[in-house]
């Protein structure tokens, strides 16, 4: 496909959060996203690596936050190259895992909690004549 008749940039989860501030320092200052942009102090967009979450300021919705972990669900997954670096990196910065870095059939994985309990699942796919 060439470059041209890519129509598609991006596509980015929509979180609905309490605390404008405390989402953008924990996505910036522990995660390692960069503000892109910030409307009125009510909805906002953070990216890192060409990866865009978007906050908007709300209620989340209701959960059962423990099932929600327990069942490990996921609010989005993020593919990356190196979980066993970022997976550090999180680490060092405090970052709740609710997976720790484990190795998976298809890859390698951990998943971590922002401060609305938005789950986050950061895999590092495994080569395709791996998987099973």
């Amino acid at each position: 496909m060439n470059e041209q008749s890519r129509l598609l940039s991006h596509i980015a989860p929509v979180f609905r959060i309490r605390d404008m501030v405390r989402s953008l320092s924990f996505y910036q200052a522990q995660l390692g996203f960069e503000l892109e942009y910030l409307y009125e102090n009510f909805y906002g967009s953070v990216v890192r690596d060409g990866c865009h979450i978007h906050l908007q300021c709300g209620t989340p919705a209701e959960r059962d936050q423990t099932a929600f972990e327990r069942g490990e669900h996921l609010d989005a997954c993020v593919i990356v190259r190196d979980a066993y670096a970022l997976s550090q990196s999180l680490s060092a910065a405090q970052v709740i895992f609710t997976v720790p870095l484990r190795q998976m059939p298809y890859g390698t994985e951990f998943y971590v909690r922002d401060p609305d309990g938005y789950i986050l699942g950061f895999v590092q796919a495994a080569p395709a004549e791996e998987i099973t």
